[in-house]
């Protein structure tokens, strides 16, 4: 009943149905996708997975090298000599670091860690003394207790100073 007469006053007032349903929105209210603006977004790519031909192209090209490699004279070792290595492994060891520079960069990492660890338990270590410490020990006995007004200083009469840490 109540929907009936709302859309009888639609019907009446398309104005004021249409503000009501736009509010103060002056633009046209899109409600569908945009339409494309270049070529890239109307352009139709090739389907891609594991059955395109790249990987077709890859497969071939890996199991070709590796068949090459078995195959070819020049990666076999020769007969007679035990030094002899085929090309591969020579190459990775040509592109490998020594193992006297890993040795050294080794020990300089070690040598560093050790210090930077001596240093941290130095720091944890680390407390205030166990005492205030006056700056001049000497100006006890130098001035006379009598001269002094009442209230103006520490009594230190029974101070006794520490003879090893002055």
């Amino acid at each position: 009943m109540v929907a009936s007469a709302r859309f009888s006053r639609a019907l009446v007032n398309p104005t004021i149905a249409s503000m009501r349903s736009h509010g103060l929105h002056t633009s046209r209210m899109v409600r569908a996708s945009h339409a494309p603006m270049s070529a890239e977004q109307t352009a139709e790519y090739p389907q891609q997975g594991f059955s395109s031909r790249m990987w077709g192209f890859i497969l071939f090209a890996g199991v070709a090298g590796f068949v090459g490699m078995r195959v070819s004279s020049a990666n076999k070792a020769k007969q007679g000599s035990s030094d002899a290595k085929p090309y591969l492994t020579e190459l990775i060891e040509s592109l490998q670091t020594s193992a006297d520079q890993v040795r050294e960069e080794n020990k300089k990492h070690l040598d560093f860690s050790i210090q930077r660890a001596e240093s941290q338990m130095l720091m944890q270590d680390a407390q205030k003394p166990s005492a205030h410490r006056f700056k001049f020990p000497a100006a006890f006995d130098q001035y006379p207790q009598r001269g002094v007004p009442v209230g103006s200083m520490v009594d230190t009469s029974n101070l006794e100073v520490n003879k090893e840490r002055v």
